[in-house]
């Protein structure tokens, strides 16, 4: 059982996100995964953190902007709403951060190469430590590369450079 950070933050995993015109890749393993960090947490009295994305295609109360359903949620999560890929930008998530006195976190959700990607690197910048399991993130097929390997490419740059991997 991989151990536990100071909290689990869990980006952007929204219906609007998660099931736009087609399920976003490897969606249920992820939830399975998500759903067994989350009742870890639970157990070991850690803060959960959900972060929501708020645009004009995912209008916060819609929808689209919900938490997708198959997450088992606690009530007394704590809430992040922000409009940029960057999860601390002209947001409340800093000061929840040192209010919660967390200086190590572990990070999952959507999308890899966007709304993850940009927050652990801004996190490891303000200082934070943060871990993470293999296959936390996920996202689509681009153009360029299918979602399994957009995820490879963005784990291996984030490997012992942002982010310590843990099973």
């Amino acid at each position: 059982m991989a151990e536990t950070s100071d909290a689990l933050v869990i980006i952007d995993l929204q219906n609007g996100v998660c099931k736009s015109e087609e399920l976003i890749y490897n969606f249920h393993e992820l939830v399975r995964l998500v759903n067994h960090r989350v009742a870890q947490y639970q157990k070991d009295n850690k803060a959960i953190i959900i972060i929501q994305h708020c645009d004009e295609t995912l209008l916060q109360g819609s929808y689209e902007w919900e938490v997708v359903p198959e997450l088992n949620i606690p009530t007394n999560v704590h809430k992040v709403i922000k409009t940029h890929a960057d999860s601390f930008f002209k947001t409340n998530f800093q000061s929840l951060l040192k209010k919660l006195k967390v200086t190590e976190m572990e990070i999952c959700g959507a999308q890899t190469e966007y709304c993850i990607d940009t927050t652990i690197k801004v996190a490891h910048a303000l200082g934070y430590h943060i871990q993470m399991q293999h296959g936390a993130t996920t996202t689509y097929d681009n153009p360029y590369m299918h979602a399994q390997a957009t995820i490879n490419f963005y784990e291996g740059i984030w490997h012992q450079r942002f982010v310590t991997f843990i099973n």
